[in-house]
């Protein structure tokens, strides 16, 4: 069973070694079935998380998908109000977080006549403390469609501990300032998925036992 869009999900379980009973953040969740990197790991592995999503029709759909907690909000640096591309579906996000060159793409794909509509934003650190989420996330799947620097800048890492991340970049330029921020930071990359890189927390070690290496010389085979 893979749900996830480039096999993001049974990557994390290599990484960490088939865990059980763990806990994900999913920011950009969608419907929560379809290309989600979290559905297999609540479904089979018994994993515990939030899952958030700014779309009104997907959050609809969300919350009938899944068991766990849903936050039907915009994530941000900051809590306002910013111009959310609703109309693009799961490419919709912060319109001012767009490149030019997503945003023509993404006009193409949907007309050049797609709104905006105006929504609230709200923290990361808001939603965590909100859902009580324990001090360590073995997973972060970051996908908010121009936005997650922004959001990792924001992030409360003197109060939370990430073990697993995978960061949506869409091979745009902000790639290398994401990567630059996290190494800083002491995280390693360890995973190219083409629009996603994967990075490991400072706390976290790759398992040496063989699934992890199939998995990576498998995945280097198939690209």
């Amino acid at each position: 069973m893979m749900s996830s869009q480039l096999g993001q999900d049974h990557f994390v379980l290599a990484v960490l070694n088939g865990m059980r009973n763990g806990y994900f953040l999913d920011s950009g969740a969608a419907d929560g079935v379809r290309s989600s990197n979290t559905l297999l790991l609540e479904s089979a592995y018994g994993w515990r998380g939030i899952c958030i999503e700014p779309n009104d029709r997907y959050f609809q759909a969300l919350q009938k998908n899944r068991q766990c907690l849903c936050i039907h909000g915009c994530l941000y640096d900051h809590e306002g109000e910013v111009e959310f591309l609703e109309g693009a579906n799961m490419l919709g996000g912060i319109l001012q977080e767009y490149t030019p060159a997503m945003l023509r793409y993404t006009h193409h794909v949907f007309g050049p006549d797609l709104a905006s509509v105006r929504k609230p934003t709200r923290t990361i650190a808001s939603v965590l403390y909100e859902c009580s989420a324990p001090p360590v996330i073995d997973y972060w799947s970051l996908d908010t469609e121009g936005s997650e620097l922004a959001i990792l800048k924001s992030f409360p890492f003197d109060d939370y501990r990430l073990r697993v991340l995978t960061v949506e970049h869409n091979r745009q330029p902000v790639r290398k300032d994401i990567r630059q921020f996290l190494e800083a930071r002491g995280f390693r990359h360890i995973h190219d998925f083409g629009i996603d890189d994967c990075y490991l927390g400072p706390d976290a070690h790759l398992p040496p036992s063989e699934p992890y290496a199939a998995w990576r010389s498998s995945a280097l085979h198939r690209r």
